[in-house]
């Protein structure tokens, strides 16, 4: 091999470490790591195309980790990425407390079942900055999440306390045209919100 062609391999082997290294460093859009990894205060999680996003309970001004008599507001964002419906059946807390939904949570197709402040349910006899939580969907199944709780101070000082009736889809349905909606690439199992 000539010295020219060691020098030329060389160069294109810099270049491509360099622009490896600039990929590396942008923003892609449709990262899958990035759609279901959202950075928010609350828990998250995903079940079978069912994602639960900024879960967490709204404590009081002062000593959010106890349960107010009236109960503390349950929050979370639950987002149907399947072709079929679905609906949030239960949630149940581990360690004592338990919770009751404000009405059924219907899940359409392709569209969050709710709005991000419009409590879901009213949790009452928990304990704790974090409190172990498990959603049960009727076809996607379980996923348990451990749900902060949040003062009532700051972005959450203005929030209902309580839910005013059954959430509300926060759109219209519409027709879903085929091969319009592209797909992730992988189909994330987790759950996220644990301190640490």
């Amino acid at each position: 091999m000539s010295t020219g062609t060691s020098a030329r391999l060389l160069t294109a082997a810099a270049a491509l470490t360099l622009a490896a290294t600039g990929c590396a460093t942008t923003v892609e859009l449709n990262d899958p790591n990035r759609l279901y990894r959202p950075q928010n205060a609350g828990a998250n999680g995903d079940v079978r195309g069912v994602h639960i996003r900024n879960a967490f309970l709204l404590g009081g001004p002062e000593d959010a980790t106890a349960s107010p008599s009236g109960g503390q507001a349950l929050y979370a964002v639950l987002i149907n990425d399947r072709d079929q419906p679905d609906r949030l059946e239960k949630v149940t807390v581990e360690g004592g407390g338990n919770v009751r939904l404000a009405g059924p949570v219907e899940m359409r197709p392709h569209e969050a079942a709710n709005k991000p402040n419009q409590p879901i349910g009213t949790a009452t006899g928990t304990r704790g900055a974090y409190v172990p939580m498990t959603f049960s969907f009727r076809d996607a199944g379980e996923v348990r999440l451990t749900v902060p709780v949040m003062p009532r101070e700051g972005e959450y000082s203005d929030l209902p306390s309580s839910p005013a009736g059954p959430p509300t889809p926060t759109s219209t349905p519409s027709p879903k045209k085929p091969g319009t909606s592209p797909k992730p690439t992988r189909q994330p199992e987790h759950a996220t919100g644990a301190p640490g």
